[in-house]
């Protein structure tokens, strides 16, 4: 499970990551993205059901876009 940081995170840096979340979860639709953009369990949910990957792969994967994009907050 995502700690709170880190989907205070993911929220606030939604739109910047949005399009690194499309190229590297293929088969994630702008329509799940937007479905998810404000709950990050239900955005992480519906990447593991469309990508086959798990829970833990798809939260890791989201921790280290968000650690990544732009620093300095």
């Amino acid at each position: 499970m995502l700690d709170e940081q880190t989907k205070k995170q993911l929220r606030e840096k939604f739109q910047e990551i949005k399009p690194q979340l499309k190229q590297r979860f293929s088969g994630v639709t702008d329509q799940d993205l937007q479905a998810g953009q404000n709950n990050p369990d239900t955005l992480i949910d519906t990447i593991s059901q469309k990508t086959g990957q798990t829970r833990d792969q798809v939260e890791q994967q989201l921790k280290t876009l968000v650690s990544t994009s732009s620093t300095g907050s």
